[in-house]
């Protein structure tokens, strides 16, 4: 009996961890699998952020592979030339990659030479997909060789528009055509649970108090100080106006960084209270990934309304998750939260900001919130809290448009344009 050769796949992306490339990665493989069946398709997963675990088998199709135990250079923590060792081992049809352009740029060249080897000794070249968020204005170097990949895709218009224009002008007489491809929503675990007294109870958060709750690390690109010193200005406002009524901040993060700040100095800078104005997670908890997805849901049904100071998003998974849950959302009105917060007119957005480059941040143009128009918009969430507005009914077109089936079918495609 002949054996049907299988089609392969070498895909390089975080995997079996709690990342945001991680969650991609999963909805979408997972969703992809019984095609990968159907159509003989096997798929080795180089798997980032993997620590020190051995190989091992995902699902009848997918097989995971840690790059560490292949690379020689033990410093380089992306484990890329151990990817590199894998490709030329083994007799791939695809290489894709998931992750952002710094990371992905130096193996370049090495792509290309690997490919060049190919066809000197007359074998089968690899097609190449590179799945790519941008959050702010690319450094223009590292677009120089992306005409290598096949097929470029990114989450979102913006990170469309940037990539196009920074390829333009490392290469001024090449066209480059990039697709997008959504980030997904997750509606089956980020929803509405109605249990809010009984979840207050289980996260020791104050029953009597308008919970503000921000998911996000503690690093510089997400500036918890400045959501710190909006919500400072609230209690103010909340003080002078309605004194009777009490606010809590709810900080899902690191309680120090060493990128980001020392909440601890932070919050007492703030002239506010730990444990009574500010909560923070379980220190050994978050920092062992050990809160469940299940338990952060739990966390924004806590919530009363989401605040989010970030500077700059290739997406903005917390913010859709928020959406997901149903809660008012103040954030800023930059880069892709345009797009997904249909420019604006689906939150309390922040269009008050100045570019800003920071310390420990790769000098990257930044869009700073005027922490006094976050307070505006967070006054404004708390005026409407008895208007009984449905945010969840708000949010529907973008929860359908973000649907990880529909985004599967869209890999579904560009894999089969590539080598089916």
């Amino acid at each position: 009996m002949t054996t049907i050769k299988a089609t392969r796949i070498l895909c390089y992306m975080d995997f079996m961890c709690p990342t945001g490339f991680g969650t991609v990665a999963h909805n979408v493989l997972d969703r992809l699998t019984p095609f990968f069946k159907a159509n003989n398709i096997e798929v080795d997963v180089c798997a980032l952020n993997f620590a020190d675990n051995p190989h091992q088998k995902y699902n009848e199709q997918i097989m995971v592979i840690n790059p560490k135990l292949f690379a020689r250079n033990q410093d380089d923590f992306y484990w890329r030339d151990g990817v590199l060792k894998i490709l030329q081992m083994g007799e791939y049809d695809l290489f894709w990659a998931m992750n952002d352009i710094p990371v992905i740029s130096p193996m370049g060249r090495h792509l290309k030479y690997l490919n060049q080897d190919k066809i000197f000794k007359k074998q089968k070249p690899f097609k190449t997909l590179l799945y790519t968020p941008i959050d702010s204005q690319p450094y223009q170097r590292y677009f120089k060789d992306l005409e290598l990949f096949d097929t470029i895709a990114t989450y979102t218009e913006y990170g469309k528009k940037e990539i196009i224009d920074a390829y333009k002008v490392v290469s001024p007489n090449k066209k480059i055509s990039v697709e997008v491809i959504n980030h997904g929503i997750d509606k089956i675990h980020f929803k509405p649970l109605n249990r809010k007294k009984e979840l207050r109870t289980k996260y020791n958060f104050p029953q009597d108090a308008f919970i503000w709750g921000n998911i996000n690390k503690n690093q510089p690109r997400k500036d918890i100080g400045g959501t710190l010193i909006g919500f400072k200005h609230f209690k103010n406002w909340l003080k002078e106006n309605h004194p009777t009524e009490k606010a809590v901040l709810y900080l899902h993060c690191y309680h120090s960084d060493t990128t980001g700040i020392n909440l601890f100095v932070a919050i007492e800078r703030c002239g506010l209270m730990l444990g009574e104005d500010v909560i923070l997670p379980l220190q050994e908890k978050y920092v062992n990934n050990k809160y469940t997805t299940s338990e952060m849901n739990e966390l924004y049904n806590c919530f009363d309304g989401f605040v989010n100071t970030t500077m700059a998003e290739g997406w903005g998974l917390s913010v859709t998750e928020a959406m997901g849950v149903g809660l008012p959302i103040v954030v800023g009105l930059h880069t892709s939260l345009n797009e997904i917060t249909d420019f604006g007119k689906l939150v309390y957005g922040v269009d008050n900001f100045i570019e800003h480059i920071q310390v420990t941040d790769a000098e990257n143009l930044r869009c700073k919130l005027h922490p006094q128009q976050v307070c505006e918009k967070m006054i404004n969430v708390f005026e409407d809290r008895d208007k009984k507005i449905n945010y969840l009914n708000r949010y529907a077109p973008k929860l359908q448009e973000y649907d990880w089936d529909k985004i599967a079918t869209q890999f579904k495609k560009q894999i089969k344009k590539l080598i089916l």
